[in-house]
């Protein structure tokens, strides 16, 4: 459950509080906030038409040479006069000229590039709009062809033991009244089985969320090929390719997205599965071992259709840089970007504000920086400056949220769909092995167990909180290494009644994640001030406070909700917010850190004992519903929150799947 901003009380519409497992804020749209006299115009790079390159629609066939393009079946049926309005904004970069071998010896090997293919205005998007496409990806050694070039069957991306000629670059810039939030691709391309053959230098570019526009030149010799791309990527990055990890962005250039090759399939298993598919096409799929109940949950964990929904609400572009090609090092420059921005924002005369022009200027530049690091989609419209702590919240929720469905995409790439003697295994079942959990089967509805569960959730259910909620399933959950952790931390030897059966809530596509590595604190990278009580994973004894940042909406009406043993007793209470509670818990030497609220059970159980647990003998958990406890205008939270700070004080015990 995710930690909450200082509020004057937890008003259920807008949650503020977040998970460290990406409980994330799923606001409606930002409005734009283009100003009236501003359009796309003013970033030429963004509508001005382009006399030779083409939207990268469909595949047209072209000679060598000649550009790689997509629309009309002629370029005299799309070729369009630039007037003075269409004409690129002085300081555009244009796409630059053909490459022109010095020596005679690469003019021999170079075929001739057409006209279509000469000085091509980049940074543009085609000036008809497209309706956005599903791109299907094709991977053929280390890197997939860009799929709107139309060579994805017949060509792979250049690459050597140490190099792959694969760049995906962003730039965006809201300062003053700039509007640019676009993308550029770049590509080596050679035909497959021929790397020695010659590399074409495939580019496309346009706005983030279009397909944008394309140019391919060559084919050339390789190591000609090799020094324009990197001549191009320098134009465009302002940095040496061989510079690229690490660099800073520039002003007026774009950001390198490093994006991760190790999870694709080397091209030996590849073919093994390629040819295992075909030996099983038409087979019928074995039926699942699981309980019907782990099927369901299975199904909801691994979704992609949910995972295109929460990204897109959230303006996240996977398009651009789709989950399970995320760097770690990407995630971290998110995080780090936020932090500047939560630099000026808490304090907007600080260095880091004056240092940039002010609080208005800083915040243009950071959010610039962010969104050049993290692709967003924001149309035609202008992208939201984040220059408060409601919107900042908003995009750390995205980028924490980006780490957990990461998980889950590469667990469904890297799934091995047969068992140790090859045979085929049922795609649910494969999903679910990926997991590693130790245990998990569903609890029985006519158990005590489940009644008491049950009880549970309606017992504390918030007054404030206007939801409704019906359980479906419950299972009973067991990770992977942590009773081990706990127990070597000593929180076995805890007194009767330090530990509590505690909720937390997250959204559906980030529970794959959490299955699989456990509930987790924030990194360094990410900014202190987006959580009320520093870095830590929260938990509420209230199940609707926790069920506020399931975001069932999204997820067909369904939520999930953990309810986990934590070490948490003693406590260090705060009536308020601190942003540096895991240090001022730490040095009192308490375990967890408690947000009082004016609403919470006043009566607790033995959790062992009311759910016929032994495993839970000796931990709390609340024996009745939550009540006002006038405890005045001084506490801020309507409700209990309960921060650990240390992962192994965690044990997850049960995972509900309900209804609201």
């Amino acid at each position: 459950m995710p930690p909450r901003k200082k509020a004057t009380s937890d008003a259920p519409a807008a949650p503020t509080r977040r998970s460290t497992r990406g409980a994330a804020t799923a606001a409606a749209a930002p409005v734009p906030n283009k100003r009236p006299h501003e359009s796309d115009a003013e970033d030429d790079a963004d509508d001005a038409p382009v006399a030779n390159a083409k939207p990268a629609s469909k595949k047209t066939k072209t000679k060598a040479g000649d550009v790689a393009t997509a629309g009309a079946s002629s370029s005299k049926a799309t070729k369009k006069k630039t007037t003075k309005k269409d004409a690129p904004a002085a300081g555009d970069d244009d796409e630059e000229a053909d490459p022109k071998p010095t020596s005679k010896k690469v003019k021999a090997a170079a075929k001739p590039v057409s006209k279509m293919a000469a000085a091509v205005q980049d940074d543009e998007d085609d000036e008809d709009k497209e309706d956005p496409k599903m791109i299907t990806v094709i991977k053929r050694g280390a890197a997939p062809v860009d799929p709107p070039c139309g060579k994805t069957t017949t060509h792979q991306v250049y690459a050597t033991d140490t190099e792959v000629y694969d760049a995906m670059l962003n730039q965006t810039d809201v300062s003053g009244n700039a509007n640019k939030n676009k993308f550029y691709v770049i590509q080596l391309l050679h035909t497959i089985g021929n790397k020695e053959g010659g590399c074409l230098l495939h580019t496309r570019w346009g706005r983030v969320g279009d397909i944008g526009q394309q140019q391919a030149k060559g084919p050339f010799p390789t190591s000609t090929a090799i020094n324009e791309f990197k001549k191009q990527f320098k134009a465009k990055a302002g940095v040496n390719w061989e510079d690229r990890r690490g660099m800073v962005p520039k002003k007026g250039k774009y950001t390198f997205l490093e994006r991760d090759y190790n999870d694709d399939e080397d091209e030996e298993q590849e073919k093994k599965k390629k040819k295992k598919d075909d030996d099983d096409d038409g087979a019928p799929v074995p039926p699942s071992s699981l309980a019907d109940e782990v099927q369901d949950l299975c199904k909801l964990l691994f979704s992609t259709s949910l995972m295109d929904a929460h990204l897109s609400s959230m303006n996240y572009d996977a398009k651009k840089l789709p989950l399970g090609k995320l760097a770690k090092s990407t995630i971290l420059g998110g995080f780090a970007a936020l932090k500047s921005l939560a630099e000026v924002i808490n304090d907007p005369s600080g260095l880091t504000a004056t240092g940039h022009g002010g609080h208005r200027a800083a915040c243009e530049h950071f959010s610039s920086a962010y969104y050049s690091i993290i692709p967003h989609d924001f149309g035609r419209n202008r992208p939201l400056v984040i220059d408060n702590a409601t919107t900042l919240k908003r995009e750390l929720d995205l980028v924490d949220a980006l780490g957990d469905m990461e998980v889950a995409s590469k667990l469904l790439k890297s799934t091995i769909h047969t068992d140790a003697s090859g045979n085929p295994v049922n795609p649910i079942d494969a999903n679910f092995r990926s997991l590693g959990l130790t245990s998990m089967a569903p609890v029985a509805r006519s158990s005590q167990e489940f009644t008491n569960l049950e009880k549970y959730v309606h017992e504390t259910h918030g007054s404030t909180h206007h939801i409704r909620v019906k359980v479906q399933n419950i299972y009973k959950v067991e990770r992977a290494g942590e009773t081990e952790a706990w127990k070597k931390a000593g929180y076995d030897a805890l007194p009767d009644g330090d530990r509590m059966l505690l909720w937390h809530g997250s959204r559906t596509t980030n529970f794959a994640g959490i299955l699989k590595q456990g509930l987790r604190i924030a990194p360094p990278e990410a900014p202190v001030s987006g959580y009320m009580f520093g870095k830590g994973v929260y938990f509420a004894d209230m199940m609707s406070k926790s069920a506020n940042y399931c975001y069932a909406h999204l997820s067909n009406n369904t939520g999930l909700l953990l309810l986990c043993e934590v070490a948490a007793k003693p406590f260090y209470e705060l009536k308020g917010s601190a942003y540096d509670a895991d240090q001022q818990c730490k040095k009192a030497q308490k375990l967890a850190t408690k947000g009082i609220g004016r609403t919470a059970p006043t009566e607790w159980k033995d959790a062992g004992r009311a759910l016929n647990n032994p495993e839970l003998v000796g931990c709390d958990m609340p024996a009745g519903p939550g009540k006002d406890l006038n405890l005045g205008h001084d506490v801020y939270l309507q409700y209990n929150e309960y921060i650990v700070y240390d992962p192994s004080q965690i044990r997850l015990k049960y995972l509900l799947m309900v209804n609201m």
